[in-house]
Order: structure tokens, then sequence, then C-alpha cells
């Protein structure tokens, strides 16, 4: 389990030769044929600054020389006569602002669409309109200490330069390059049928909105619900939003994640086949892997990500599951914050995971940029057996066994489809990584207990208070995992903590509030079964026999509405009956005592 690797010689040559056959073997799945998004851009620019930064700006593009169509000035102190003279040759509009006009500046956008305004006693002012007669600016060169914009991931077409000096001048000389059209990947889709974020007027899961450095996801207020959308002009493709999403409603549109966990594990069980020893997998940036030296520890597995956030805890897991003696995440130079934290998040949750399982949680490990070296040495772990060779592999080992991969048959009759079926559609996010949890258990020891998760992990239970739960099942309707299952004609509420992403949703929809969360890793094989939080006896129509509602709702019923006149008198019967049969006695009633309506 987490016995230490054992101290036998490491033959480096074979341990290549292993690792090349896997990488021959099984090709890492690349965007070849990725949607696009368009951006195009006139030259119209809108540069902010200080007098002296903005005449430096005029200096260097020299107008329409450069390919510019125009340059808008606005200034944030009081212009000064060498500016206003050079604005006034090269007939650029200048704008200056008051200091109190400065804080109520607003900027968003992107190459070839920046929308600047300043608010206005009668409304929004739009510069590009008042002063080009235009709708957008398409490149905006910040000047000011502070930027504008201030993301981690500014858009395109959006420059910061407070500081004067060679970077300056290379950026405004090169913006002519910043005019035509361009195409960038749409990364991301997102299927909304997934999506814990808001259901019934109730916010849920806001994940991926506490992740994306660039600020382009945004919860979009519907009529009812709000949905998640991700601006493709904005988005940089960072990756953490698919990590940190946990039901996959956030995908990559190629290549997949089920693509890429497949690919890992194929990777090492041929290199285990080909007689390699103490594999370690590192996750790196693409764009940064050729400044490592992976040739020079055949163990070495570099797995070489277009964005380093793309891949979270179900990846790193998989590898550990799959015979990975440790995961290894190489930082790299000029992270961005957001993302920094939430690799680093994603870190914490995987070591609580395998140390809840019985793991060591240094199976994991982070490595900064300096730490490239370190990165290359030989694992301190041996690797666990027995492995996982694929995904499929669990599947058809759990549908033999009440696991998440099977179709469980519940009391009642109710049957709860986990996508084990012969035909079914490959499993979800969630449920591969039940798959791996539960080989990782097998190969582990679990306590039973429920181990603390960092704040906010996706991993947990629910309380539900019997004494004040109706059946009504609004929980049920409002989970957007199917973690929460009624009983089908047995009044019952059904719960699988494996497929609990802890969004709250059912919480919060609950009208007696009867529902609590229970944050924290079950380490128990019962994680991944159905149990009853709650159920009553049916109760019968008496008129059809038939099974409507429990017994408690009916009394609550009939306590609340004792004293309306619909349900008054001989009517009150009317709450014992189902639907159906309350609408025939109603008409009956009139057909036969017509000024019965009247009491309505």
């Amino acid at each position: 389990m987490n016995q230490k690797i054992a101290t036998v010689p490491v033959d480096t040559e074979v341990n290549r030769q292993a690792r090349e056959r896997a990488l021959g073997a099984v090709s890492w799945p690349l965007n070849l044929v990725a949607a696009t998004v368009g951006y195009q851009s006139h030259g119209h620019l809108l540069a902010i600054g200080d007098s002296a930064s903005l005449l430096e700006v005029l200096e260097r593009a020299r107008g329409l020389e450069q390919g510019l169509a125009s340059i808008t000035l606005v200034v944030t102190d009081v212009p000064d006569d060498a500016l206003l003279q050079r604005a006034e040759a090269a007939d650029v509009q200048l704008q200056p602002l008051l200091a109190s006009q400065l804080g109520r500046l607003h900027l968003e956008g992107y190459l070839g669409h920046f929308s600047a305004w300043l608010d206005g006693h009668e409304g929004p002012i739009e510069l590009a309109r008042a002063l080009l007669g235009r709708e957008h600016h398409d490149l905006v060169l910040d000047l000011t200490p502070t930027p504008r914009l201030p993301l981690e991931l500014p858009p395109p077409g959006y420059f910061h330069a407070p500081v004067a000096g060679e970077a300056r001048t290379t950026l405004i000389d090169g913006l002519g390059d910043y005019i035509g059209e361009f195409e960038k990947p749409r990364y991301f889709e997102v299927h909304a049928d997934r999506c814990a974020h808001s259901t019934r007027g109730f916010g849920g899961c806001t994940r991926c909105l506490e992740v994306c450095p660039a600020d382009a996801i945004k919860s979009v207020p519907g009529r009812i619900d709000a949905r998640i959308e991700i601006d493709p002009y904005l988005c940089q493709g960072v990756g953490s939003c698919t990590s940190a999403c946990p039901t996959g409603a956030i995908e990559f549109r190629q290549p997949h994640s089920l693509r890429q966990q497949d690919t890992l594990l194929a990777w090492l069980d041929h290199y285990h086949a080909a007689g390699g020893q103490s594999a370690v997998l590192r996750f790196v940036q693409a764009d940064h892997a050729q400044h490592l030296q992976p040739d020079a520890a055949g163990h070495v597995i570099d797995v070489a990500l277009e964005d380093l956030g793309s891949a979270g805890v179900d990846h790193w897991l998989s590898a550990i599951a799959a015979g990975a003696c440790e995961v290894r995440i190489q930082a790299y130079s000029d992270m961005p914050d957001r993302l920094v934290a939430h690799l680093e998040d994603q870190l914490a949750q995987g070591r609580a995971i395998l140390e809840a399982l019985g793991h060591d949680p240094g199976r994991l490990q982070w490595f900064s940029d300096e730490e490239q070296e370190s990165s290359l040495a030989l694992p301190r772990h041996a690797g666990l057996t027995p492995q996982l060779r694929s995904l499929e592999q669990a599947q058809a080992f759990g549908s033999d066994k009440d696991t998440p991969s099977a179709t469980v048959q519940m009391a009642g009759g109710r049957t709860g489809n986990t996508g084990a079926t012969d035909g079914a559609e490959a499993p979800g996010k969630r449920e591969r990584l039940t798959l791996v949890l539960d080989h990782l258990a097998t190969t582990g020891h679990v306590d039973g207990e429920r181990h603390p998760m960092p704040p906010g992990s996706p991993f947990g239970g629910i309380e539900v208070n019997a004494d004040a739960c109706t059946l009504c099942m609004g929980c049920v309707a409002s989970c957007p995992t199917g973690a929460l299952g009624a009983g089908g004609d047995t009044p019952r509420l059904d719960f699988r903590e494996a497929d609990c992403v802890q969004c709250g949703l059912c919480s919060k929809s609950c009208p007696e509030s009867a529902i609590r969360l229970s944050p924290g890793f079950l380490a128990s094989a019962e994680r991944s079964q159905w149990r009853v939080c709650h159920e009553d006896a049916p109760f019968h129509c008496i008129v059809c026999g038939s099974a409507f509602a429990n017994a408690r709702t009916i009394a609550a019923i009939q306590q609340k509405l004792a004293n309306h006149a619909y349900f008054s008198g001989d009517q009150a019967r009317r709450l014992e009956m189902c639907q159906d049969c309350r609408v025939k006695d109603v008409w009956h009633e009139m057909a036969t005592n017509p000024e019965a309506q009247l009491k309505l």
C-alpha cells in the first residue's frame, strides 16, 4: 500500500526504453480541429495616461504611418502645451479627465471590441461614440499606474505599460501588429444539464467562477435560474475551470478529459508491460516543456498540457491508481496567482483523499520552477498493486458489486443507473473519479470514518431531519447530479454520497429546512452505495385506493388547511383523495349542488 520503494538497482536505460514504447504506442490526444473565434481590429487606439506618457505615444506611433486608423487620448492630468500641440497636429482626439472623473471611467471588452465610458448624470457617455462616431475602440494602451482592467490575464488587445522604458517603447512600436483579422481556439463547451450552479431560483456551485484568472466566466441571471456562460473572446484556455468543475459541466472541446485519462492509464500500462519500473508522471506546461530534461531520468513520463490547470485531482489520482509511484506537478514562471491557488487547492484535496484511503499523501508533489532538477529524482514510494489498467476494467469489476458503476436495485423497486450498463455512453467525470477512488480503496485501508477536506471541496454527505422532512421531493428535483432519488411507489428519500458535490441546492430548496450538508470524505464502501435518508408509510386515496402521498404530508396539509373554506366540513375529505378523484368530486358536487361553487 504505502510501502517505501525497495532499495534495488534501477535500470535507467530500461525505463527510458519502456517510456518510449509507451509514448509510441498511444499518442497524447491533440486539439487538431478546434472551433475558433475571430477578432477584427481596424486600428482605433484608445490610450489612457498622463501628458508625458501620451506624448510618448504620439511621438512613437506617428498616427497613420503605423497603420492606426485613429488615436484617442484620455488624459488623466492637465494636458500640457506640448501634448495639445502635438495632438492638434496629428489630428488626434483628446479627452481630458478631471480627478473626480477618473473613478467614473469604465472599460471592458477585447481586441476589436473595447467599450470605454464615463458615468454621467443622464446615463453612460460612450467615448468611442462621442469622439469617433463608432461603437468601439480596437486597442487599449493603458499607461496609468493602476490598470483599468485589473486582471491576471487581461484580454487580447489590452496593454498595461505604466513604466517608461524599453519595454513600453517596444510595445508602442508593435501596436500595428494588432491590426487585421485574428483567430484563436474556442477552448471550452458548457453542458448546462450537468451544471450545479443554479436551479429553481436557488444558487449553488460557484467553483468555476472563483478560479478563472481572465474573468471570462459569468453567472448570467435568467427569469428563474442563473446559468454559467464563458465568453470565448476573453477565455485564454487556462483550464482551471475544467478541473474545478466537479460534474464535468465545463469541458475542453478537444481533447476531452476522458481521452486524457484513458491515455494516462494506457501509457502506464505499456510502460509496466515493457519492464519499466518506478514510474513518475510529471505534469508540465507544454510551452515550458522544452526547457526540461526528461531524458536524464527514464522513469519520468512528462504529461505536457497546453494548460497546466486543465488536469486536476481526477487525473492525478487516476495515475496513482494505475501504478505511478508519484505524481509531480511542475510549476512554471509567471503562473497566474489564481491558477497557483487553484492547483494548490486541488493538491490539498488529492492529498486528503489519499490519506483518508490509507495512502501516503506525499505521492502527490508540487515542484516550483526552481526545482526542476529535483522533480527528476527517483520516487520514494512503490507503485500500488493491483494496478488500474483502464476505466473499463474498473467498470467491469464494479458491475459485479454494489459500486457506482453498477445498476443498483433498491427497496421498493427503484433502479439507480450509474453508468455500467452494456452499450451505455462513457461515464461522466464524477463517475470516473468514483471508479478511481473505489480502486484506491481496495489497495489502501479505509476506516469507515469521515475525514476533513479543504473548505469548498466537492466531497461530503447530507443529514436529513426526519421529523421535519415531508418527503415533498423538492430536493430530488433540485439535485443536479442524481445523488438524491425518490423511492418510486414508496415514499422514501435515497442518497448516494459518491455523486454529491456539496453544491447545497438540496438544502436551499428544502421548504422545511430539513437538510444539512455534511462536508468531508467518507472512507467507506457505503460512500458508493444508496442509503435511505427518510421514509414514511404511503397514504392511499380513500376513493380509488392508489398511493399518492405519504401519511405525514397529508397530516401536515390537513392541519394547515383546517380553517380553509374549500376544505371545511365534508370537503375536508378531499385532502385524502388523489388528484383525479379530487377533481371528480368537485365536479360531481357542482352538478348536484350548483350553489356550492359560490363558496369559492
